[in-house]
């Protein structure tokens, strides 16, 4: 696998077998018919590495960072892909379970979970059930009512800045707001009228739920 595009000058990739050892004997003695198959050997390192590595490049969390974008579009992420850090990979990774689990009730909670750095555990999705029409086209789409409305509410732990600084904490409870609230627009069923809550608090051991209770996540 080639290394990461820098000002230093990169190793030699060499090969696995030289160009030089499968010619006659009489060829290998010719010090001109040698440096002709060493840059031959040059030349050829960089592809035959690359076609050794090609399962590398398909996996999000080995393939070079120049390469991600592309392996994004092919598993059909749709997210940005700027930096090549580890949650981006992990994101890409997720990307075609994702795919299979949009618009049930762990596919919204996952999305809601990756969108605000939290584990899924610290996700819960109430949803009471319902439906809504309208004659009228997109009519549907707007005025659910709260109560009847599926509910997503994600724990984000607080820090001790945050909570010494009240203005900071509001604004990364927006900013928190705003990316779950777009991923679950993306991950939510067509239609679907679903509130979304953050809620700063201490860590704290999670309380079991009723065992039958309809809250998506914790224990059941």
């Amino acid at each position: 696998m080639r290394g990461p595009i820098s000002s230093e000058q990169p190793g030699p990739l060499g090969v696995a077998t030289p160009l030089r050892r499968a010619v006659p004997a009489v060829y290998q003695e010719d010090p001109l018919f040698s440096l002709l198959c060493e840059s031959f050997d040059d030349l050829l390192a960089p592809l035959v590495t690359a076609v050794d590595c090609f399962d590398a490049y398909l996996d999000p969390y080995l393939a070079p960072g120049d390469f991600l974008p592309w392996l994004a579009d092919l598993v059909g992420y749709q997210g940005s892909v700027k930096n090549g850090t580890e949650a981006e990979r992990g994101q890409i990774a997720s990307a075609v379970r994702g795919h299979g689990r949009r618009g049930t009730a762990l596919g919204v909670r996952e999305a809601a979970a990756r969108a605000a750095g939290v584990p899924v555990e610290q996700v819960e999705l109430e949803d009471p059930g319902g439906t809504k029409w309208s004659a009228v086209p997109g009519g549907a789409t707007a005025g659910w009512p709260q109560h009847g409305a599926a509910r997503v509410r994600v724990a984000v732990p607080e820090s001790p800045a945050q909570a010494a600084e009240d203005q900071n904490a509001d604004r990364e409870t927006r900013r928190t707001l705003a990316a779950v609230r777009a991923a679950v627009d993306a991950a939510a069923g067509v239609h679907c009228g679903i509130a979304v809550e953050v809620a700063a608090q201490a860590a704290q051991p999670r309380r079991a739920q009723p065992r039958g209770a309809r809250t998506y996540g914790g224990e059941s």
